[in-house]
Formats: C-alpha cells, structure tokens, sequence
C-alpha cells in the first residue's frame, strides 16, 4: 500500500475531491517523514510545521465546501530557497548574504498560495546555485536519501533530497 507522502499532487487533489483523503491527514503523514528524515538528510530551510498544519485547516475547510482555491489546494509541497516567500530571508545557500526578510512573495511563491498550497518549506541549495556538488556555506550538506554518505548534488541539492 502506498503511504501518503508518496502520492502524487493529482492522486491527492482527486482523493480531497472525493472526500477520501484530507489535507489536514496528509500534511500530518508529511511532516511525520520530515520528522523522522530530515535529521539525517538537511534538505530544508525555514521549515514551518504550524503554518503548513493551518494551511492545510484552511484547504480542508474549503475541500469541504467544494471550493478549492485551485489545482493544488491541499497539495503539501515545498519551494526552493532562492524563490522568495513573504517574511523569509532568501540566503541563496551562502553565508555572504544578509539575512533580510523577503518583503513580498516571488511570482511562483504567490501561484501556490493563490492556488492553495501547503507549504512545509524551503529547501536548501549551495552557493548561489552554482556548485554541482550541492555545498553550502550556509547549510549542512544536503544527503542523498539512498545513501547518506553522498550528496544529490546540483543546484537544487536540497531539493532532491526532500522529493526522494
């Protein structure tokens, strides 16, 4: 059988749909596996449990009223680091970068809240995107899933490793 976190945003959206599933259990089954993974694997930055939990409240409240916000409503999904997200600082996976709070949503930042994601977190990448081997001066190294003593490697390190 598979486990929540492993279905896709339109096996969710189909199951939210016909009230099979709700967004408030599958974030929970979501951030049960960042919990246990993400010691291990340091994919993330700005992790926010309790803004991803009152996403998901308010997306099972629509659910319920049949009025999705849009495609993903429900969906728990994360956004990579350099795309700025309102009240974050945007590091770019350096240690040369002031920590200043973004003061708006980047375009793709505000689809998905428009659209009804739940956002869990920003996952972490190297200096300015540049290194191929995913190395950070402001993150611990994000680890491959499979094996932990190798890295995913690319600008989107983090990225990988939270997807997998």
């Amino acid at each position: 059988m598979t486990e929540l976190p492993d279905l896709t945003a339109v096996e969710l959206v189909a199951q939210y749909r016909a009230k099979t599933l709700s967004p408030v259990e599958v974030t929970e089954a979501v951030l049960a596996r960042i919990e246990a993974r993400e010691p291990e694997l340091h994919a993330l930055y700005a992790y926010d449990p309790s803004g991803a939990r009152e996403d998901a409240k308010a997306s099972e409240a629509r659910w319920a009223s049949d009025e999705p916000l849009g495609a993903i409503d429900g969906v728990p999904l994360t956004l990579k680091e350099n795309i700025a997200t309102r009240g974050t600082p945007v590091p770019l996976g350096t240690a040369a970068t002031a920590l200043v709070p973004a003061a708006e949503d980047a375009p793709a930042a505000a689809r998905v809240r428009e659209s009804g994601g739940v956002l869990l977190a920003k996952t972490t990448m190297p200096d300015y995107g540049m290194l191929t081997s995913g190395l950070s001066s402001f993150h611990p190294t994000a680890r491959n899933p499979w094996q932990l003593s190798a890295t995913p490697g690319g600008s989107s390190a983090g990225a990988g490793a939270a997807a997998a």
